[in-house]
This record gives C-alpha cells, structure tokens and sequence, in this order.
C-alpha cells in the first residue's frame, strides 16, 4: 500500500510542476460589449422608413452613420449573408441586412 501511494505520488509531482497557473483577468483581451444600454435609460425609437431610400446603396461607414442619424436611433449593426446575430428586441437599435456584395438589402429597427 505504501509503496503505491509513494509512486502516485512520485509521477503526480512532475506534473504538477508542468502546469501553469491561470491567467489573470488583466492579461486577458476585452470582451466586446455590443449595443450597451444604460440602466434606468430610456431608448430612443428608431424610424426604419426615414431610411428605406438607403436599400441598394452600399452600406460603408458613412451610409451607416447617416442611417443612425435620420433613423433616430443610438445603435446600428449590420448583418451580412449567414451571420449569427441575437434575437433580442431593441426599439433604438437600426439593423441593416446587406447582401455579399454589402449593398442595402432592407432596414428596420430592433
């Protein structure tokens, strides 16, 4: 019995020695944080048909800010061909749905 415990233990150590501690939170990267709402705030409606002359265009950078501003919303994501996006329900979120070649393809708020 002793001389078992002895070997457990003997090939355990060096292993032990191998491991590494965990990382701490510090050297990990930042989560990503989409469309944070503050507590206690209210959201803002959207307007989806202040935009809708922005299907068929191509949705860069500045197409997407000037769909945030004449929608009224405070948040805006777009949603290329087969990607995953969260179900949830933001009434001052624009969600713009582009095809492979990242032209507009419809607008609306959530």
């Amino acid at each position: 019995m002793r001389l078992s415990l002895l070997l457990l233990v003997s090939c355990a150590l060096p292993l032990a020695a191998c491991s590494q501690p965990p990382k701490s939170n510090a050297e990990e990267p930042p989560q990503a944080v989409v469309d944070p709402v503050p507590v206690g705030s209210t959201p803002t409606p959207c307007r989806p048909e202040a935009v809708e002359g922005l299907v068929g265009k191509v949705a860069d950078a500045a197409t997407v800010e000037k769909a945030v501003k004449d929608s009224g919303a405070k948040h805006a994501r777009v949603v290329k061909p087969n990607m995953a996006v969260t179900m949830d329900f933001r009434e001052d979120r624009l969600t713009i749905h582009v095809d492979a070649q990242n032209r507009i393809e419809r607008i609306g708020c959530n």
